[in-house]
């Protein structure tokens, strides 16, 4: 029988700290789109206010994705490794 390769200690802490940060990641972008609130800064509605609401949204997303991207390259780098190769 063979035997499957393991994901060390630092692995699976590296794999459940991305999907944890996934899952937080997706309630946040929810809250941003889904539960947005008034506007801020301007009682009346003005244009101002929205755009500049939405530069912060667009900036947290790809912050936020960065730092994303970033985890996932350590949890595929700390991953399972061939122990034949």
């Amino acid at each position: 029988m063979e035997d499957k390769a393991k994901r060390s200690l630092g692995g699976k802490l590296a794999l459940w700290v991305f999907w944890i940060f996934c899952g937080w990641f997706i309630w946040s972008l929810l809250n941003d789109i889904w539960l947005p609130g008034p506007p801020s800064g301007n009682a009346n509605g003005a244009r101002g206010a929205t755009s500049t609401d939405g530069f912060n949204s667009v900036s947290s997303v790809l912050l936020l994705g960065v730092v994303g991207a970033i985890l996932g390259a350590i949890a595929w780098y700390t991953g399972p490794r061939d122990p034949d190769a």
